[in-house]
């Protein structure tokens, strides 16, 4: 009757004939356990209708469980198909159709069945468990302890049970019963009669504590029957422990500490379960009764890791945790007194190799998190030696643990490895600025194994780390004066110069005080010293030693604490530095760009994440004392005094700031930029606008500059040219300020700044234009207002300069009509775009650019506008993108292959970036595809690569509405040999197939084209059969999982797609060429004359004699007509 008693019930209908169910389902089957399973069934019935009884689910167990009442003369195989009969009929009883005497009887007759007949397999043994159980659970009265008793225990006896499915049954019968109590009264005796059997066993267990694991083979004496069963008893206890009431889980874990011993035995795991489960579910309370004996046995257990499995081992360090943390949350002082003990026996734990020292390091960094507050420890920072005796348990507990740690360290033979150090490392930063009262032997031992030379070079950098901890904890001026650094003049040496570099690293929220009185004399007395010996080696590491010194400045100034008062004294030190030019250039700007940043992000940032630290040190405690939000406000409050100071400085810091500026050769200028680009930030307007003017008249610029910026005309040509080098130079130079200035520019002044920039695009030198078109993009980008209020006149420069092939200009030269391009859009929301085409026309032509690197700038300026138009938070912007995607595709109507090859490459790239713009553009994929009934080769490979890049980017369930279109569109050019157009399509078709299925893509084909299909499918599934292939692609991919591997796909679509639109054989390039010529031709005489016509409505009379933009203005709407009219009447 295997499996019978597992039948599932809920397939059965309680309204419908039990039997007759049954019949209907097992009527055909030849097994044996089902015909008697029936023949029971059968026979049931006949008693119930024998009787005139309805055949309902209660009648059928009634009819059953007075046949087992009278089992004596049963055979096996009819005893087993009652009881499962009746585990299938039971649970199909309705609740109160059985009252509790009733099912306390119905409970003591299967009990008897199977005690009194030995013969029962497992199967009818299981549903007797069952059938128990859910009588118990169910039909009992759980208010009365009698009516349930004799159900429970015999539960709990077959959890014991040796066979499996048997001890899985009852087991899970038996949890359902004891969650059933309500009443406290019922589950105290259900929890008193499991301690009392687990109380029972305990001198069995005091046995089998002796009994241990040896070479991995049970002892003889695990085989005996009873101590397997006290092992199924604790894992009982484990399952059921939660339910049971407080009281017993005390004193079971009681009973289990004193079994628990030093050494691994075979039950030492289960036990382990079970206090683990205790502890998971337990408070303080039950904790704190037993401490002694947790922490004891555990910490006992952990000391003999020798003898002990490492996984028990860490397991036991884990449970103590728990403990301990229950304790501490608990507000109970005895954690203190467990918490030294328990991080000595894990101490010694990470010297072991592996695995074992990391998690080792693990829990002791969590129990340091969880129970040290450097803050709660601050009080004894002030108190005299002879005081601390008198101090907390906490700060007891802390000496011990760190002397734990300084005695490991004392007696390893070796440096210790990682794990020991990145606890102690954590523990520096726990502790925070009381570091050094507990930690001080620790920290001189690590400096004496750095200076040790017997360490090799990862172990010098675990430990100048660990002393990394200490800085950022104690704060340079404590480590100093532990750790001193110091010029001896009597042999010329430095002690402790290895710490300078770690100081540069990890200083945070020192003082400015600090660095003048002390790290300043200290490299002075480097240098001074460097200047007396003859040995050019001893020469230079001194010189070294003093450039160290010197370059701590940016990380004293990285969130200094006393900024506001001593921000003056260290300007008027450093100026002199700055006037010579020397090599602390880049540091002083280094420290000035920390000064003013950090403190402009505090004002900037939300409160919540301001990170200043407080200006008075003896203001520390108080400032640790207060809550989140009056703690933020504070260090607002200290950033705008701190900017304020920094401000008063500033205007005395640019001017040699820009004067170095000037001198310096361009690659030394970018952090003096930074530095004077953030002191301009918070200077007023006018103090920038007077330095600017000074320095064009110190180059002698201004001549070049007419009244409201207009550009003085070059008379004398090219006889001047040696002068206009200079001139450049000299314009360039200003161009480097004029980038730095922009943030605290005022609109007089950015006017000022746009009449350079013009000069300078107008002069032939292309470094100059380069860093023109660099400064107007930021002009652009932070000045919204002047790309509005001029917005005509950027426009007619671009137009009137040309273009270039260096790469660079080309991409800042792109970077500017981005922002003038979107500017453009919002100008024009209605009407006609004039110069959104010329932009467009300007991308859209480099695209087809022979150099990479111009089709690469031309991408990335097209992604960039796409991505801003699609992040921006405005409500039009969504609207000004798919006016954009509107006016590219009207590009395709154009007469050009050239163009309109141009035109699929730039929405290959949108759609690359942005896949959902076909499903948001309906007219976009239907104007590409069409493109597939053109003749022109370079049209054509375009569009194919557009379609690789579409199918490879949308999802499974987007692109089966574009599946028909696809497939019929791309199949007819399979027989064309250029450009490897057969490959093309079949990675194409790969690509749908694997996404959206064989099948489907299969229906959409034409007959003609089937045998072509078949042989893709077949080649996709590496030649197997045609059967193989239509098996494995019937259902399609709608997951996004699919979506995984066409990454690289389309990272390759992406790069290679400039590349294929030129890379075509030189006899090609010819072809096309030929096949081009008039029609490019044509549209740059028409360009010429739409264009010339426009400015002529605009009343633009600018000489447009260089003008060599290519513009063809696209059929995208009618409000486009009147641009037609002008194109055909220049035509006609």
């Amino acid at each position: 009757m295997e499996d019978i008693a597992a039948e599932d019930t809920q397939s059965f209908n309680a309204n419908s004939d039990i039997c007759q169910q049954l019949l209907t389902r097992y009527a055909r089957s030849s097994a044996a356990q089902h015909r008697h399973l029936c023949a029971t069934a059968a026979a049931t019935r006949d008693i119930i209708q024998s009787s005139s009884l309805p055949l309902t689910p209660i009648s059928y167990f009634a009819a059953t469980i007075t046949s087992l009442s009278d089992s004596e003369n049963l055979d096996s195989n009819a005893l087993g198909a009652l009881t499962s009969f009746l585990a299938i009929v039971l649970p199909l009883v309705g609740t109160a159709e059985i009252n509790p005497e009733k099912a306390g009887d119905s409970v003591r007759i299967l009990v008897t069945t199977v005690e009194e007949n030995g013969n029962l397999g497992t199967s009818g043994v299981r549903a007797v468990v069952k059938c128990v159980g859910v009588l118990v659970a169910e039909f009992c009265n759980s208010n009365e302890w009698d009516s349930v008793a004799l159900g429970f225990e015999w539960l709990v006896k077959f959890s014991l049970d040796k066979r499996p499915k048997v001890r899985k049954c009852a087991h899970d019968c038996f949890l359902t019963v004891l969650k059933s109590f309500e009443s406290s009264a019922m589950l105290n005796k259900a929890s008193k009669s499991i301690y009392l059997l687990l109380k029972d066993q305990m001198p069995l267990a005091k046995e089998m504590t002796t009994s241990e694991i040896v070479d991995g083979a049970k002892s003889e004496a695990m085989s005996k029957p009873e101590h397997q069963n006290f092992l199924y008893l604790l894992n009982v206890t484990k399952h059921v422990v939660q339910h049971l009431s407080p009281k017993i889980r005390v004193k079971i874990l009681s009973q289990l500490l004193k079994i628990l011993g030093s050494r691994f035995s075979t039950m030492t795991r289960h036990i382990f379960d079970v206090i683990s489960a205790i502890f998971e579910i337990s408070g303080a309370e039950v904790i704190i009764s037993n401490a002694e004996e947790i922490f004891g046995s555990l910490v006992s257990y952990i000391s003999s890791r020798e003898n002990n499995p490492v996984d028990s081992v860490l397991f036991a360090a884990n449970l103590a945790k728990t403990a301990l943390a229950k304790l501490h949350d608990g507000y109970i002082n005895e954690w203190t007194t467990y918490f030294a003990m328990l991080t000595e026996s894990l101490a010694g734990l990470l010297s072991s190799n592996g695995d074992v020292a990391l998690q080792t390091s693990i829990i002791l960094r969590e129990l340091i998190d969880h129970h040290i507050d450097g803050k709660s420890l601050l009080t004894i920072e002030g108190q005299e030696m002879e005081d601390k005796t008198t101090l907390s348990a906490e700060f007891k507990a802390m000496e011990t643990t760190c002397t734990t740690f300084y005695n490991v360290l004392s007696a390893s033979a070796q440096v210790p490895n990682e794990h020991f150090f990145s606890v102690v490392a954590f523990l520096f930063v726990k502790l925070g600025r009381v570091s050094d009262v507990f930690m001080k032997p620790i920290l001189l031992k690590v400096a004496d194994l750095v200076n040790a030379s017997s360490a090799d070079a990862s172990e010098i950098k675990t430990l100048q780390d660990c002393i990394g901890s200490a800085v950022a904890a104690m704060g340079p001026e404590k480590i100093l004066a532990l750790l001193p650094i110091s010029f001896s003049a009597k042999d010329c040496s430095g002690s402790n110069t290895w710490l300078i570099q770690i100081l540069k690293k990890n200083i945070v929220g020192s003082s400015l005080q600090f660095f003048m009185e002390h790290i300043i004399p200290l490299a002075e007395s480097f240098e001074k010293g460097s200047h007396k010996v003859k040995k050019s080696v001893i020469r230079r590491d001194l010189q070294a030693y003093a450039h160290g010194c010197w370059g701590l400045l940016p990380a004293f100034c990285h969130q200094a604490s006393d900024t506001s008062q001593n921000v003056r004294a260290l300007v008027k030190l450093l100026i002199p530095f700055i006037k010579e030019g020397s090599f602390m250039l880049e540091i002083i700007a280094t420290g000035l760009q920390e000064l003013v940043n950090e403190n402009k992000s505090a004002l900037a940032t939300d409160p919540e994440s301001v990170q200043l630290t407080e200006v008075q040190t003896t203001e520390i405690h108080d400032e640790l004392a207060m809550d989140p939000d009056t703690k933020s406000s504070h260090a607002r409050k200290i950033a705008r005094k701190n900017i304020k100071a920094l401000a008063l400085c500033a205007k005395k810091l640019l001017q040699p700031l820009i004067s170095v500026l000037f001198q310096s050769p361009p690659e030394t200028r970018k952090h003096l930029k930074g530095a004077i680009g953030c002191l301009v930030s918070i200077c007023e307007a006018s103090v920038i606008k007077d330095i600017f003017i000074a320095s064009l008249e110190k180059f002698k610029l201004l001549d070049d500059i007419r009244e409201h910026g207009e550009v003085e005309s070059d008379t004398d040509g090219s006889a001047n040219e040696k002068e206009s080098r200079g001139t450049n130079a000299k314009r360039l130079i200003i161009l480097d300020l004029a980038s730095c200035i922009i943030e605290g520019s005022d609109s007089d002044l950015v006017d000022l700044l746009f009449s350079v920039i013009k000069c300078a695009l107008k002069a032939s030198d292309e470094v100059g234009q380069i860093e023109a078109y660099r400064t107007l993009s930021r002009i652009l980008e932070m000045h919204s207002w002047f790309c509005s209020s001029q917005f005509d006149v950027v426009m007619d420069l671009f137009t009137g300069t040309k273009s270039s092939a260096n790469v660079t200009l080309l991409e800042n030269r792109f970077a500017c009509l981005q922002t003038l391009l979107i500017h453009a859009l919002m100008r024009n929301t209605d009407g006609e775009n004039t110069q959104a085409f010329l932009i467009l026309n300007e991308i859209i032509l480099t695209l087809k650019d022979s150099s990479e690197e111009g089709r690469k700038a031309a991408y990335d300026a097209l992604n960039g506008i796409s991505s801003k138009l699609r992040s921006s938070s405005d409500a039009s912007s969504d609207g000004l993108y798919h006016k954009l995607i509107t006016m590219i595709t009207g590009y395709l109507s154009g007469p050009s292959p050239h163009i309109k090859s141009g035109v699929v490459s730039v929405l290959s790239v949108l759609v690359y970036s942005d896949p959902d713009i076909c499903t948001k553009t309906p007219d976009l994929f239907p104007s590409v595809m069409e493109l597939l009934h053109s003749k022109a080769i370079e049209v054509i490979k375009a569009v194919l690569g557009f379609v690789k890049v579409l199918v490879s980017s949308l999802k499974p369930s987007d692109l089966h509405r574009f599946l028909p279109d696809i497939v019929d569109g791309i199949l007819r050019w399979k027989s064309v040999h250029h450009c490897h157009f057969k490959t093309k399509i079949i990675v194409i078709l790969e690509i749908l197939m694997r996404k959206c299925g064989s099948p489907a893509v299969k229906a959409h084909a034409p007959d003609k084209y089937k045998d072509f299909m078949q042989s893709v499918v077949l080649n996709r599934h590496g030649k197997g059969s045609s059967k193989e292939a239509e098996s494995k692609d019937t259902i399609p991919e709608h997951s996004d999982s699919s979506l995984g591997g066409q990454q690289k796909r389309k990272r390759e679509e992406s790069s290679a797609m400039s590349s294929k639109e030129e890379g075509s054989r030189p006899w090609k390039r010819k072809m096309e060429k030929k096949q081009n010529a008039g029609t490019e031709s044509d549209l740059k005489h028409r360009a010429k004359h739409i264009e010339r016509r426009l400015m002529k409505r605009q009343g633009n009379n600018t000489n447009n004699n260089n003008n060599n933009n290519n513009i063809q203005t696209p059929n995208v709407t009618s409000k486009f007509n009147k641009l037609k009219k002008l194109a055909t009447n220049d035509r006609n």
